[in-house]
């Protein structure tokens, strides 16, 4: 597999060079994913994660990058993997003309290497490969409360599509105000609480 250079960063004295994963640098991105997947962790509670949780990443990628429906782009400081973007060609569903879309699975870049236009980079690089495949849309998922990836997607252009909503189970019996959504002449919704 050719390796492709899309654009060196140069931040500094400091080279970052943006290129096709290769396999031996899985280890480092599963290292780096774990990174990533410890942050989502302190985030919310939502995101704990099992206890072989590396193993099975780290097995997924493996799998995954050997599939032809898989971009793996990594930013790489000399030998030491800094950031990198996993991104997938996914049939869309059937019912939607569309018959694909580009996914962008995980993105991460070391703390130490963020604010200087990697994480950019490599998803510009992402951009020519989705077009080269023909995708007309990409799409990503942001944890809620991860304000500054959400502001770094918006300012590229990202918009919310789909929103997920989510409950605990054990907080879906507690008791809770009932919310009567009313339309009125306006047409605008108003959220009201129903006492009882």
């Amino acid at each position: 597999m050719p390796v492709t250079v899309l654009e060196l960063v140069r931040i500094a004295k400091i080279r970052i060079e943006i290129r096709e994963a290769r396999k031996e640098d899985l280890d480092a991105v599963s290292d780096l994913w774990e990174e990533l997947a410890r942050y989502h962790e302190r985030l919310s509670d939502d995101f704990e994660l099992a206890w072989d949780s590396r193993r099975k990443w780290a097995k997924y990628l493996k799998q995954k990058f050997s599939e032809i429906s898989t971009k793996l782009i990594v930013a790489s400081e000399g030998d030491r993997v800094v950031g990198f973007a996993l991104c997938l060609l996914s049939p869309n569903v059937p019912v939607y003309k569309e018959r694909k879309i580009g996914v962008i699975s995980d993105v991460f870049v070391r703390e130490e290497r963020r604010r200087k236009g990697v994480m950019k980079k490599m998803l510009d690089m992402a951009v020519k490969w989705f077009a080269k495949n023909r995708v007309k849309t990409i799409q990503l998922s942001v944890a809620a409360a991860n304000t500054e990836a959400r502001e770094i997607y918006a300012n590229m252009g990202f918009t919310p599509f789909v929103i997920h909503k989510r409950i605990d189970l054990a907080k879906y019996r507690e008791p809770r105000p009932r919310v009567e959504m009313k339309r009125p002449r306006s047409g605008k919704l108003i959220r009201r609480k129903i006492r009882k």
